[in-house]
């Protein structure tokens, strides 16, 4: 057994989860016994996984037989057994009250009141359709804050635990379904709406409460990271799932919960069902939010400030309905405290407070939230570090990486005139290309934040060759009318969908008509001085076979990192030899430190190490990706499935539970996330990465689920059931033509403005089916409101939550955007042909 065990993230989760579930239960949001029964349960479940794997372990010692994932299963076996201590306490706790309690006379029960969940008979009774009810602007405003509080958290939290966690698509499918899985089991819960005894009350606590946890939960994050974790250690899938579900619990659970009671509250106060309104009414506070955050925010503001600002919204509300209850008195001291915390954000320089956190021993010269990213300056010693995402990406004692970076690949040619450099050039790059004779450097670079700080902390040389360009590569090559004798692409590795971008054939062919005929461009890879793995042989190998589909000469370099040179005309791999004809004076690579020999030897090895790709690194099929992402995955001894089944087992289990219509709400969850997810990807695809355009496409597909969700009068002369399977179809369709759009957007590429134009009003149009689909189940499902506003809101937060995990990790770098939209499209025809199923039987 290797490493060490989880005792820290296990001991404070839980601790922190059970201060929030007790919080909760005091608030009225469920009652005691609820709070008891979950802890009961989470006890009975560490239990038995304890007992069994310890028998299964037992077994194995005594019998001499092989374990596969022996490790694996110890580290569970402790973990649980570390949890299953923790709760033990929890429940001692209880029992002395109660051995406590023995000596006391007990009181006999007191009267309960409860609010009776008829809501659906008096709309039967009364007739009253949700369309011929005005609600209020004061009884909206806290639906509105709602979304509007949940969407710029979301944004917020997202960002900070991709940057603490140096995350990818698949750490952010993570994140983000555990997000909507919490919201769902809030949502859930909260069909115990009509038995609070003072709704009054919550509607005004809990907009302090949701305004208020963001802040505490993003500081904790920063706060704890390097106690719970090793400072400078690669935080693995386990950690990522597990953190975040225990920092995001309280808020997403409060938010899931807020929701139903608003739901409940509003249908019980003008007697009609307004599940689909209230919907549209969160949309709305959310579309302002995205708006907002991606426009304005992010721009001007910090994190804690940002959340400043969201607090302060909800204060607002929260004032406005104290002014309107008249409870002045218990209102003050609550609205000043957290108005106080409001000035603290912005007084005391709280972000570069908690980023120290992340930076333990390190001197922080500058902290910039960028559309891009977090990025931090900092000094350690004499050496200056940049960070983006936590991630290191330049410092400016590495001469090795920097002559790497650029001789391989300008040695090859004997007077280079003309470089395109694609990132990394501000610690110390351009010097190295600057000593050859050139012409002029281009220096490609996506985030003007990189240059502004590199202007100030790193040595980037005032030369007339060097010119600067702030734009994404992949939009600035295929528009390019110069010709490069050398293009260095010196971008991280692809372990994300958007860097995969620049290992694409799609690319490479693009890089290959700005070349000179005898023009070279250089790759690079994380690599192992003396053995490849599996997945390390099959992402070089992989690269390999895409750059040989566009260059009919690819050779690799093996250095610190495997350098992939690319041409049309021959390549030479004697290093050495080039250098002294070149006459260039270098540190390291020189005939003093290579050995043209050596080199050979290790590049035949490499060679009969690659695995042959059966399939090409593209822009509609990120293969580069998926192994990318499988090679980081391997670094961890967690298996990785084992996460997956049980998440699946769960989403299994919530299906078979669940009503006709929730299935298809559910689908529709599913569709939505993952069309959302599909169409990002589409855009990055064919007109490179650029932010405010993300903004926007999730902008209207929110704006489409609002007007989707008021609608009232679409396929009228249809009964609701048969309105709703139609609905399920078009969704279906939507995503079948998804594949096609993209291939009509690349062919009208020459005119962004239109394909961008379309796009939008194919973003609106899924979007405004999918709110119809939730106003449609809300007319449809039986019971009272707040069990129906419950069980649908949390069916579609369970499939978003599916589509969003599933599509960003496993689909759509398996399958590319075809394969995902297929697989979206056939959920949503088995949801419909279910549906009509039950339709005829019934």
């Amino acid at each position: 057994m290797t490493g060490t065990y989880h005792i820290w993230p296990i001991t404070i989760g839980l601790i922190v989860a059970y201060i929030f579930s007790l919080a909760a239960m005091r608030l009225g949001i469920y009652r005691l016994s609820t709070h008891r029964r979950f802890w009961n349960v989470l006890l009975l479940l560490n239990f038995l996984t304890t007992v069994l794997i310890g028998t299964l372990l037992t077994l194995q010692v005594n019998y001499k037989f092989t374990l596969p994932g022996e490790d694996t299963w110890m580290l569970i076996h402790v973990d649980t057994g570390i949890a299953m201590t923790i709760i033990g306490i929890f429940h001692l706790g209880w029992h002395l009250w109660f051995f406590a309690s023995l000596f006391h006379r007990k009181k006999k029960g007191h009267k309960k009141t409860t609010v009776t969940g008829g809501v659906i008979r008096q709309v039967e009774k009364t007739e009253l359709s949700s369309q011929d009810i005005k609600p209020g602007k004061t009884d909206v405003l806290p639906v509105l804050s709602l979304g509007f509080t949940a969407m710029i958290t979301q944004l917020v939290l997202l960002r900070a635990f991709v940057s603490v966690f140096q995350g990818n698509e698949l750490v952010i499918g993570i994140i983000l379904g555990n997000w909507m899985l919490l919201t769902g089991l809030g949502a859930r819960l909260g069909r115990a709406a009509p038995a609070m005894k003072a709704p009054g009350n919550f509607l005004f606590s809990g907009l302090l409460w949701l305004g208020s946890l963001p802040v505490i939960t993003l500081f904790l994050l920063f706060f704890l990271k390097n106690i719970v974790f090793i400072p400078g250690s690669l935080i693995g899938l386990f950690a990522v799932f597990l953190s975040s579900l225990v920092l995001l619990l309280p808020f997403c659970f409060l938010a899931g919960y807020a929701f139903s009671f608003y739901t409940w509250y509003l249908s019980e106060k003008y007697t009609a069902n307004l599940t689909g309104r209230t919907y549209s009414w969160e949309a709305f506070g959310s579309l302002t939010g995205g708006f907002l955050f991606s426009f304005i925010l992010v721009f001007l503001l910090k994190p804690f400030q940002t959340l400043g600002i969201v607090l302060l919204a909800d204060i607002i509300v929260a004032g406005i309905l104290v002014k309107r209850k008249q409870k002045y008195f218990k209102a003050i001291p609550w609205l000043g405290l957290t108005f106080l915390l409001v000035i603290a954000l912005y007084v005391f320089p709280v972000d570069l407070f908690s980023i120290r956190f992340l930076h333990p021993h390190q001197k922080i010269l500058a902290h910039q939230e960028t559309p891009f990213g977090s990025l931090v300056v900092s000094k350690t010693g004499d050496q200056t570090n940049m960070y983006e995402n936590h991630v290191l990406v330049a410092n400016t004692l590495n001469p090795v990486e920097n002559e790497e970076d650029v001789h391989y690949a300008m040695l090859q040619r004997k007077k280079p005139k003309k470089v395109l450099l694609i990132s990394g050039g501000i610690a110390g790059t351009l010097d190295e290309i600057l000593k050859y004779p050139i012409q002029r450097v281009d220096y490609v670079e996506i985030n003007p934040w990189i240059i502004r700080l590199a202007r100030k902390y790193f040595h980037l040389p005032e030369n007339s060759k060097v010119r600067i360009i702030i734009r994404d590569a992949r939009r600035y090559v295929p528009g390019s009318k110069e010709k490069y004798d050398v293009v260095l692409v010196n971008v991280p590795p692809p372990l994300t969908a958007q860097l995969n971008r620049y290992y694409t054939v799609d690319f490479f062919h693009a890089l290959k008509k700005i070349l000179t005929p005898r023009g070279v461009i250089s790759l690079r890879l994380p690599a192992s001085p003396n053995y490849l793995g599996k997945q390390e042989t099959d992402i070089n190998g992989l690269l390999y076979a895409s750059l040989k589909k566009a260059f009919p000469y690819v050779l690799i370099v093996p250095g610190e990192k495997n350098y992939f040179l690319a041409s049309e005309k021959p390549l030479s791999l004697k290093i050495a030899n080039l250098v002294q004809q070149r006459g260039i004076q270098n540190k390291y690579i020189s005939p003093y430190y290579i050995q043209d020999d050596l080199l050979q030897m290790r590049n035949e090895q490499i060679m009969d190490q690659l695995t042959p790709a059966k399939k090409l690194n593209t822009d509609m099929n990120p293969e580069g990706y998926f192994h990318q992402i499988s090679l980081w995955l391997s670094y961890f001894r967690f298996k990785t499935q084992f996460l997956f089944i049980a998440l699946g087992f769960l989403f299994l289990i919530l299906i078979f539970r669940s009503r006709p219509v929730s299935i298809g709400i559910f689908a529709g969850g599913l569709a939505a996330s993952s069309m959302e997810v599909l169409l990002l990807f589409a855009f990055q695809t064919v007109y490179g990465y650029v932010y405010l355009m993300t903004g926007m496409i999730i902008t209207v597909f929110m704006a489409g689920i609002a007007l989707g969700a008021l609608s009232e009068k679409y396929f009228s002369n249809l009964a609701p059931l048969k309105n709703f399977i139609c609905i399920e179809l078009l969704l279906a369709l939507g995503a079948l033509l998804l594949p096609l759009l993209v291939i009509l957007l690349k062919s009208i590429a020459v005119v962004p403005l239109l394909g961008q134009l379309i796009l939008i009003v194919y973003t609106f149009i899924f979007a405004f089916l999918v709110g119809r689909l939730f106003n449609l189940g809300s007319q449809i499902q039986k019971g009272d409101v707040s069990h129906i506003s419950s069980s649908l809101y949390s069916a579609d937060l369970a499939g978003g939550a599916l589509g969003a995990l599933a599509v960003s990790a496993i689909l759509l770098p398996l399958t590319g955007i075809t394969g995902t939209a297929l697989i979206t499209a056939g959920t949503c025809l088995a949801a419909a042909g279910y549906l009509m199923g039950i339709a005829k039987n019934t």
